[in-house]
């Protein structure tokens, strides 16, 4: 099939979609209009930016925030490098600090007018040359298409048609839950997923059990631990006392990866585990699917992300879109330092429009495929294709590697970044999972690429 070609490497400024408005659509729309000259158009479904961290205490909207979040990195690695931290004096700070570091960001870099808020992209769909006019131009390289975007609120739809689209809608829309044996059949409590999750005190009295023993999963178990009878806590890394017995610290007991639901209505847990509680609530802590509903069999493109599967394809460099790099999709990576990540993508991306440094497609696409069952940087799992964790330091420098911006002020930045991310892991790590957590006690003082503690974690003995 014939692509009409969008945009000529030569072409100095290109129409550019972002759809989101959060933080990697913010971030993206100040890289690309500073780097490109650019006024990209920012379509945001909600009537205001900052995406999951504008939390909402009156909505009942199910939120990935929850009323008593702090952020399990510190703000000194959580910022954007044109905009550090200010004005607050705690390095673990809450959504509502974030939420406002947004709000300032936007303020500071006049993006508001780029943005259409209440104005959600229902069709992304690559046009074909007869679909897209006479507008082409015919670069040296290769043919990217044009893109038509559907938008707008029921019984305001338009459409608009863009040289280039950011897709930066996040990954906190669709709850993922592990199947369970005997879940359906032999538990009669309650079932839900950490997105409904707003208030500890509803579980009064009450024996949950939070399944998934990451960030989420033990800020849940310790503020519910507090107001519950007892909280099991179950996660794929739990080690067991020789007698096959878990380990427990206040109201919080810490157990293998659940197995099944009995037939008595009890949880069986691995590893042998000696307890098979029976419990009143069972909280999934387990995360998110990818979810583009806008990118479907009309779209004219070869894309998948399955349900379940938690990867994107084919995507090179977990960015681009192997076939078109005049797509791409931004924070798709996960275990990651947010902000930081997503302004190295969105440069690296900026880069491209002004000399296409990207191999051919050919060798896009067969690196884009395996990288989709690789495992990701663990070498496990097909779910586990986008997790980064350690590797994203690498990551980084490579990407910033692509768009030209690699020096020694770079590498000191990623560095710095790197050293405060792992004195933080290793203090949070130190830690009884649902127990205390005074890593949050922990102050940093950065300036620049220089650091410091200010404050070391309080002792929980």
């Amino acid at each position: 099939m014939e692509r009409v070609v969008s945009l000529t490497l030569k072409q100095e400024k290109p129409k550019i979609a972002i759809i989101g408005a959060g933080a990697a659509g913010l971030c993206t729309a100040r890289v690309l209009s500073r780097d490109l000259g650019v006024d990209p158009t920012v379509f945001e479904a909600k009537s205001h930016g900052g995406g999951v961290w504008k939390y909402e205490e009156s909505s009942s909207e199910k939120h990935p925030m929850y009323r008593g979040l702090r952020t399990n990195l510190p703000k000194e690695v959580m910022a954007f490098r044109e905009k550090p931290w200010t004005g607050v004096k705690n390095s673990f700070v809450t959504h509502k600090d974030v939420a406002q570091y947004l709000a300032d960001y936007e303020k500071d870099f006049d993006l508001k007018k780029s943005i259409k808020y209440s104005s959600p992209v229902h069709q992304l769909t690559i046009l074909d040359e007869k679909d897209a006019g006479s507008s082409s131009f015919s670069p040296e390289t290769e043919s990217w298409p044009k893109i038509r975007l559907d938008y707008g609120e029921s019984g305001d739809d338009q459409s608009d048609v863009y040289d280039a689209v950011f897709v930066c809608n996040g990954h906190y829309a669709m709850p993922s839950s592990p199947a369970v044996p005997g879940l359906k059949e032999y538990f009669d409590g309650e079932v839900m997923h950490s997105v409904s999750y707003d208030d500890p005190s509803k579980f009064e009295g009450k024996t949950v059990l939070c399944v998934g023993g990451r960030a989420s999963g033990s800020d849940l178990a310790r503020e519910i631990s507090f107001h519950a009878n007892h909280v099991y806590l179950s996660d794929t890394t739990c080690t067991l006392n020789e007698d096959s017995t878990p380990q427990s610290q206040g109201e919080v007991t810490w157990v293998p990866k659940t197995m099944e639901v009995l037939e008595d209505g009890s949880v069986k847990f691995d590893m042998g585990c000696a307890v098979t509680p029976k419990v009143d609530v069972i909280i999934f802590c387990s995360g998110y699917d990818y979810k583009f509903p806008f990118i479907n069999k009309e779209s004219n493109l070869n894309f998948q992300c399955v349900p379940g599967e938690r990867r994107v394809m084919p995507l090179y460099k977990q960015f681009w879109h192997a076939q078109f790099p005049n797509l791409c999709f931004v924070g798709i990576p996960h275990s990651v330092v947010p902000f930081p990540f997503f302004e190295i993508q969105a440069e690296s991306a900026a880069a491209q429009f002004k000399s296409l440094s990207l191999p051919d497609p050919a060798a896009r696409a067969e690196e884009a495929a395996s990288d989709s069952t690789s495992g990701g940087a663990k070498g496990g799992r097909i779910q586990d294709a986008h997790f980064l964790g350690s590797a994203q330091w690498d990551y980084c420098r490579m990407m910033a590697k692509i768009g030209g911006i690699y020096n020694d002020e770079i590498e000191g930045y990623i560095a710095t970044n790197k050293a405060i991310y792992d004195h933080n892991g290793k203090a949070r790590k130190a830690l009884f999972p649902g127990g205390p957590d005074s890593y949050r006690e922990i102050k940093y003082n950065r300036q620049g690429n220089e650091w410091s503690i200010l404050q070391e974690q309080v002792s929980t003995v």
